[in-house]
């Protein structure tokens, strides 16, 4: 994947843009059938790299658009991030399809709305967060954020554990920060109300250093420009809570973990974690 995106580098073609349709109109050069499929490894250039795809017909409604500093900053990773979504699309696809055919009478249209941005970046290290929202049938859709680490120069994805140098005992010595940070965010989404004790102790039950070694996780940017702020660990809603409640970001500040990391990664992170837009917030 490298090799091809170092390829795409040199090629500098412009971009392909295409608008996005208004609800219920065809796509031009699409039919009903199309499935929004896309051949990412015989993509030969910068530009034809979608930045966007859509799908609109009687089994699936999708669409998914890309921030365009990955095309421009790193091919390589908007390739796999391209693929990634077209490998949902088709799996989607195929489920609504045979869902459908089992019983035609109470199937609705699938949906899925992703929309990937970089969050941060620091060296060679970059930051994603995928928005991704999913009708699959049933009283209501649901939403994730698909979080993503990768090394800028190769394309290759890393996780939270490749930056420590010894990962398990580092989230565990603070994850009295995350239980504290679930709690609060619990009472705020009660309105005030609950026993924070009660909050603590059912987010310890909930999450360890496993989960979130494991879970969605990534870097979110500094009050120092350059720099990564902390790190994020992301819960749907269901995950640690009602579906009312909503999903939640938990931030751990850089400050906690700094002297943990490996040397090579020690100078991308210092300030304190900046704020982050998200969807479904």
């Amino acid at each position: 994947m490298a090799t091809l995106a170092g390829a795409l580098l040199l090629a500098g073609c412009q971009k392909k843009v295409r608008e996005l349709p208004e609800a219920g109109d065809a796509v031009a050069g699409q039919d009903d059938g199309y499935d929004g499929s896309v051949d990412v490894m015989a993509i030969e250039t910068l530009a034809d790299l979608p930045r966007e795809i859509i799908v609109d017909n009687e089994y699936l409604k999708a669409e998914v658009t890309f921030d365009e500093a990955l095309f421009q900053k790193a091919p390589a990773i908007a390739m796999d991030i391209v693929d990634s979504a077209q490998i949902r699309i088709e799996a989607m696809l195929a489920d609504a399809k045979a869902y459908k055919e089992a019983d035609p009478e109470y199937f609705r249209p699938y949906v899925v709305r992703i929309k990937w941005n970089v969050v941060a970046e620091a060296g060679n290290v970059m930051s994603l967060e995928g928005f991704i929202y999913t009708f699959t049938g049933g009283a209501h859709g649901n939403y994730m954020t698909d979080a993503r680490l990768y090394d800028s120069q190769t394309g290759q994805p890393m996780r939270l554990s490749n930056f420590f140098l010894q990962p398990q005992a580092t989230i565990r010595e603070h994850m009295n920060l995350v239980w504290q940070e679930i709690a609060e965010q619990k009472q705020t989404k009660a309105g005030g109300s609950g026993q924070m004790e009660t909050f603590v102790a059912e987010a310890a039950e909930l999450v360890n250093a496993d989960s979130i070694l494991a879970g969605e996780v990534n870097f979110v940017p500094s009050t120092v420009p350059g720099k990564f702020g902390g790190y994020v660990v992301h819960f749907a809603p269901y995950d640690i809570g009602a579906y009312a409640e909503g999903a939640y970001h938990i931030t751990v500040p850089q400050s906690a973990f700094r002297e943990k990391l490996k040397p090579e990664y020690t100078n991308l992170f210092d300030g304190e974690p900046a704020p982050v837009e998200r969807m479904g917030d």
